[in-house]
């Protein structure tokens, strides 16, 4: 046994050691196609999810993008009409825009929210390449434009497997982009940009190089948490405990720190090295500790207008009434599906393999914990969090795991990335690259068909 669980030890920490120490294949720097790739992704991206938009705005049956267009109309400039509006959907960013464009640019209804819907899709792709380009850069030292895209538009349309002979076209497996849903789409862009921030202040506490905000990141994520809350408040309910338990471990980490000697210390044992030891460990407590009050300030503006939000929904507007309540575990997932294991499986069968394939990096770096435990609050959120009354079976809470998905789906598309550039040769390897890559175009593939895309293409 020995042998086996060596072996697997040593995988461990090959797999968890710093990627920018890993040779890469090398390329051209920043090439005169990335652009245009990237450009072209993009306007794959806008027309898709303009055409989504537009179905759902004026097919018969389907309701939720026309009903949330119909009532952007309600957002009049009137302080008054406003505010009566306001308390019934306080997170109104999508309305707003769907607003401006019918009432100032004169375009029609459908057309206004069909592209604004759009225009927030795209914001989200290049947001997402963004992430992918500035990490790539980061440890590979490579400008990979045109790659980043490519997994910019996977991660625009990934969704739950779907196999006719196995499932029907949701089984409760749910999707990091529902594309019937406005609000949802509205607070992706922002959402991330908030996590990539988050990254920057762990990064810097561990004496790491920033890698998007490269000044002020507490203002950063102060921003785009409160534009995100204004989009939907669920990413920042996912993505708050998540950075806490974070952040805490970290703090826990430092402390304990103080009374475990250093490797120098143990080596020689000097005075001079027993005190430098303590200084290192001291500054390193005291880096945490900053970095956690610092973005504990941050956090007020977007805690303060959800806490505002919710007073406003439940006790005067449309949820009057109503609260958040604890059911029993996995209750109101139930209302979607009985199999939930299968269903998770479904919607997450490629960042699980990414995550079993890579314990190592997922555990070591500040994305990869962000992302898992982004995703585990998201599910636990989901599976014990519901609103009590008729609301129950809305599943409000839902929103809250596929905010989790997101980032999720987003860190192990980017660790694919990496072990594609990885200078490493071998058949398992070259095989392991071909079924990852499967996996994530079978989710892009299936996320497309939920939404009949390929009708009378295929």
């Amino acid at each position: 046994m020995n042998t086996p669980w060596k072996a697997f030890s040593n995988y461990l920490k090959d797999n968890a050691k710093d990627p920018s120490r890993e040779r890469y294949l090398e390329t051209n720097h920043q090439t005169p196609h990335g652009p245009i790739v990237a450009g072209a992704l993009g306007v794959l991206v806008f027309v898709v999810y303009y055409k989504i938009a537009y179905a759902y705005c004026t097919t018969a049956g389907l309701v939720d993008m026309k009903t949330h267009a119909e009532f952007a109309q309600n957002f009049y400039l009137n302080p008054e009409e406003f505010f009566k509006t306001w308390l019934k959907v306080p997170h109104m960013l999508w309305h707003l825009v769907v607003k401006a464009f019918e009432s100032r640019a004169g375009l029609p209804l459908w057309d206004a929210a069909s592209f604004t819907f759009a225009l927030f899709g795209l914001f989200a792709y290049g947001v997402m390449t963004w992430f992918l380009f500035s990490m790539l850069r980061s440890h590979t030292g490579q400008k990979r434009l045109a790659f980043a895209a490519l997994g910019g538009m996977a991660l625009s349309f990934v969704g739950p497997l779907i196999m006719a002979w196995f499932s029907d076209g949701y089984l409760g497996s749910f999707t990091p982009n529902p594309l019937h849903n406005p609000t949802h789409i509205a607070s992706k862009g922002f959402g991330m940009l908030a996590m990539m921030a988050g990254i920057d202040v762990i990064r810097g506490y561990r004496k790491e190089s920033p890698v998007f905000f490269r000044k002020h990141p507490y203002l950063c994520f102060s921003l785009f948490a409160l534009l995100s809350v204004l989009a939907k408040p669920t990413f920042l309910y996912m993505l708050l405990p998540a950075g806490i338990l974070l952040i805490l471990i970290d703090l826990i980490s430092a402390f304990t720190g103080l009374y475990r000697p250093t490797a120098s210390t143990k080596e020689n044992g000097t005075k001079k090295a027993q005190i430098k030891g303590q200084l290192e460990r001291r500054q390193r407590l005291i880096a945490v500790w900053g970095a956690a009050w610092r973005l504990a300030l941050a956090s007020l503006p977007a805690c303060a207008y959800i806490l505002t939000e919710y007073i406003a929904l439940f006790f005067w507007g449309t949820e009057q009434g109503t609260s958040v309540v604890v059911t029993k575990p996995l209750e109101v997932w139930h209302f979607y599906t009985w199999d939930v294991p299968t269903s998770i499986l479904l919607g997450m069968l490629f960042p699980i393999w990414m995550l079993l394939t890579n314990l190592g990096y997922f555990y070591k770096s500040a994305e990869g914990r962000l992302s898992v435990l982004g995703y585990a609050f998201g599910v636990l959120e989901f599976s014990i969090l519901a609103e009590s009354g008729s609301r129950k079976d809305a599943g409000n809470f839902s929103w809250c795991m596929m905010a989790g998905m997101t980032i999720f789906y987003a860190v192990a598309v980017y660790r694919l990335m990496l072990s594609t550039l990885q200078e490493r040769t071998g058949k398992a390897h070259s095989a392991y690259l071909v079924i990852s890559w499967f996996l994530l175009f079978l989710h892009v593939y299936s996320g497309l068909s939920l939404y009949e895309v390929f009708a009378g293409i295929l």
